[in-house]
């Protein structure tokens, strides 16, 4: 993948029976021109972990539901691993709608779908005076809210959402009555997990526990022993590491919220995927400040950058961790729960 600028990426209008006339599928906008990023390029790189399976079940559902001419919406579409595999896999004429709030990531989705006619994107902005982000009723143009989307997605991602009733809301704004919302996560309390399956994102509290107890006992680490015994700098770092790792909420949390904001949950279903430990490793290192932001510090809470050699103990450190948790391990299972609903 070119990691140059497309400098020829102009907005792209499409007049036909799935983009209305006048909606612009790439908007001209100055993250549709920039460089592609490094760390939104190894986002991407995550979905060809084996743990991207969970999407499966997701692509099973869309691709029996969207018939020619329907639109999508892939709401939190990252880079577009989502959307990438559904348009190689229908051949007819749709529309699939990538909507995230990461310009870093959603720039990485127009390298690799701009081609495709079939694709459309939209980035959800923060709005600093308000504290929140934009809603996707408030950035789709007035003909594309008027046309209306026939499903809405959203996989590995709902569990984020600070705000679910105001998000759910919004969906019902852009879907058309009827319409779907298909939900994957493997960050739900789910009552019925198998025994021994993890919930995925409960591995980075357990990394922090062994890190903490290496950097306790072993000399070599005591440079960071005073971010633990400084009980303040202790919630400053895990409040940043609880806005990447979001605390895992119950299942009924979503379902209710689902029922409450007008949609009908039509099933609940949930898979045991195994996601392979160096690959699990490899997201974690990308993800290293919310990870262990405590060792070396982090801008966000100190204001300061960590050094070179802080950057390399955090990422020895995860990867000791994760031996630790599954020693000779090469997978773990993890529990994905799966809700359909429908727009009443």
């Amino acid at each position: 993948m070119s990691t140059t600028t497309v400098s020829t990426i102009t907005p792209s209008r499409s007049v036909g029976p799935v983009w209305p006339a006048g909606f612009d599928r790439i908007p001209d906008a100055p993250w549709t021109r920039a460089p592609v990023d490094e760390f939104g390029l190894g986002y991407d790189n995550v979905g060809t972990h084996g743990w991207y399976k969970n999407l499966e079940p997701t692509i099973a559902q869309v691709t029996a539901a969207l018939s020619e001419n329907k639109v999508l919406v892939d709401f939190s579409a990252g880079t577009g691993i989502l959307a990438k595999r559904l348009l190689a896999t229908i051949k007819h004429q749709v529309g699939i709608l990538n909507v995230d709030a990461s310009s870093k990531f959603l720039r990485v989705a127009v390298e690799n779908l701009a081609g495709d006619e079939r694709a459309a994107f939209r980035l959800l902005s923060y709005l600093k005076a308000e504290r929140r982000l934009e809603r996707i009723d408030e950035v789709l143009e007035q003909p594309m809210l008027e046309r209306g989307a026939d499903i809405v997605t959203a996989t590995n991602a709902i569990h984020l959402y600070y705000d679910l009733p105001d998000t759910l809301t919004s969906w019902t704004h852009v879907l058309k009555p009827g319409g779907l919302a298909l939900i994957c996560s493997a960050n739900m309390r789910n009552p019925n997990c198998r025994a021994g399956d993890w919930i995925i994102d409960e591995t980075v509290a357990k990394v922090n526990e062994v890190v903490a107890e290496l950097v306790l006992r072993e000399p070599a680490f005591e440079q960071y022993r005073p971010a633990l015994e400084d009980a303040a700098a202790v919630q400053a770092h895990t409040s940043l590491r609880e806005k990447v790792f979001v605390p895992v909420r119950p299942l009924d949390y979503y379902t209710d919220t689902f029922a409450a904001t007008g949609f009908e949950v039509l099933h609940v279903f949930d898979s045991t995927i195994f996601a392979r430990v160096d690959e699990w490793t490899q997201l974690l290192e990308t993800y290293h400040d919310g990870v262990l932001s405590w060792v070396g510090g982090s801008p966000k809470v100190e204001g300061t950058q960590p050094t070179a050699e802080a950057l390399r103990d955090r990422i020895f450190l995860i990867r000791y961790a994760m031996e630790r948790l599954f020693p000779a391990q090469e997978s773990f299972p993890a529990t994905w729960t799966y809700i359909s609903t429908r727009l009443r």
